[in-house]
């Protein structure tokens, strides 16, 4: 019977990285499903899209390794920045303007609640350190920050284009032209890609300098 060569320390620790990444977006996910409490559709929220993304990334690097050439290097950087992007909005203006101020809405039942805990807090925080810890091939350039925030702006483009045509509901207040009007929306989606791109330069930024520490190391 031949066995399996165990893993290199490092290799064993992005590893398990990965599976919490992707246990802690799975089961975020699967708790907004099934929750009772907000009537909106799931998949109309960037952080449920973004959460999906991103675990079918971690999945995927588990079962066949990190090697994925530079487009995947970029969808998984994307991914990265759409979590992180959806935990500081939320922590930011979402949460403090609710009518509870807090995390959770008085309403909110566990699934919801478990929910926010995991796609807002646990998330962001794993696939943060999966993505210094791993190898990555992407240079720290206003291209490759450009490249990762398409995630995000597709995102606006699509349930965007939803809510104009009346198919579906903007889930989030500041969006909504009606609520605030089509000048104050527009300012939003300026500073929200200003904060996105700045995202995207900071985390290949701090890349690029974990790589360099342990090289020197």
């Amino acid at each position: 019977m031949t066995l399996l060569a165990p893993l290199p320390p490092r290799a064993g620790r992005t590893a398990w990285l990965r599976g919490l990444a992707a246990a802690a977006l799975t089961a975020g996910v699967v708790c907004q499903v099934v929750q009772r409490t907000d009537p909106t559709p799931p998949l109309l929220y960037f952080t449920v899209d973004s959460a999906v993304l991103a675990a079918a990334v971690q999945a995927r690097r588990l079962v066949r390794g990190p090697a994925g050439g530079v487009w995947g290097e970029r969808i998984r950087g994307a991914a990265v920045v759409g979590v992180v992007l959806s935990s500081l909005v939320y922590f930011t203006v979402i949460a403090p303007s609710s009518p509870s101020g807090t995390w959770f809405g008085a309403h909110d039942d566990a699934w919801a609640r478990t929910a926010t805990v995991l796609l807002h807090a646990v998330a962001p925080v794993a696939v943060v350190a999966e993505f210094l810890a791993s190898p990555c091939t992407l240079a720290t350039s206003r291209h490759e920050a450009f490249l990762l925030t398409c995630w995000p702006a597709a995102y606006l483009a699509v349930v965007g284009s939803l809510a104009w045509s009346g198919t579906a509901t903007m889930p989030y207040l500041f969006l909504r032209p009606s609520q605030f009007g089509a000048t104050a929306v527009a300012t939003a989606v300026v500073v929200l890609y200003g904060i996105t791109l700045t995202l995207a330069l900071a985390l290949l930024a701090a890349r690029s300098h974990t790589t360099k520490s342990r090289t020197r190391a």
